[in-house]
């Protein structure tokens, strides 16, 4: 019964829009003060102090100090992890559309582009997946898993990627929590994004999970996916 009272007053934290708003505004992985968590979240300094105590005191949050300030970030990738989990089956919106916190012009860059543990996702990352499932390189085989096709196991060896499938599941859907639909996951997903990196295509920004797509790397990705990332940005400028 502990576990279950622990889990419910935890719960409860994330349930407060206030505390959702802030929280939301900091899964970027910097760290920002009160003041600005207070006009992401939309209440007076005072509100803002209120629920940024709860969260701190519950370990959510880290205070960092800079001076004579403040600085507050999420306490680690658990906490980030529960945030996207649950945006990504929160009910969706009459009108879907990407949350408030992405209209500022840095988490603009979360959204298009970013690391979700050891995978890309965002924009460019569920373009990447449909890509991949358009070519036949992957094809459903359960709710929760992809198989490799022939042609895909192809591409994996014409790409220099490992097609040892030691890491179940290999590769799988994972529902992107900015944009509600699915972008990779899995040990294929892994060595993807570390390719994607080490052959330039893209870069991290610093101090952030957000990753930017180099020049080679926008050329890559139309050259093998047939991804115009230009048409990609507009697109998901209109949800």
């Amino acid at each position: 019964m502990i576990v279950e009272t622990e889990i419910a007053e935890t719960a409860t934290l994330f349930s407060d829009p206030v505390r959702a708003a802030m929280l939301v505004s900091l899964i970027d992985g910097k760290a920002q003060s009160a003041g600005q968590l207070a006009f992401a979240a939309n209440v007076s300094p005072q509100a803002a102090s209120f629920h940024l105590a709860k969260l701190t005191l519950a370990a959510l949050l880290k205070v960092e100090r800079q001076g004579r300030n403040k600085l507050y970030r999420l306490a680690g990738a658990e906490v980030a992890g529960v945030i996207e989990s649950l945006g990504a089956i929160a009910t969706p919106t009459a009108v879907p559309s990407p949350p408030r916190v992405f209209r500022s012009e840095r988490h603009q860059e979360l959204r298009f582009a970013r690391s979700c543990y050891d995978h890309l996702a965002g924009i460019l990352g569920v373009h990447l997946h449909d890509s991949i499932l358009q070519k036949g390189f992957l094809l459903k085989s359960s709710e929760r898993e992809y198989a490799l096709t022939d042609q895909g196991q192809q591409w994996l060896e014409a790409s220099g990627l490992n097609t040892a499938q030691t890491r179940s599941p290999f590769v799988r859907p994972c529902m992107d929590w900015s944009e509600r639909r699915p972008h990779l996951a899995g040990r294929l997903a892994a060595q993807l994004l570390e390719k994607c990196f080490t052959d330039g295509w893209i870069a991290r920004i610093r101090e952030t999970r957000a990753v930017r797509v180099t020049d080679r790397g926008a050329r890559g990705f139309e050259r093998e996916y047939g991804i115009n990332l230009r048409f990609a940005t507009l697109a998901a400028s209109r949800d």
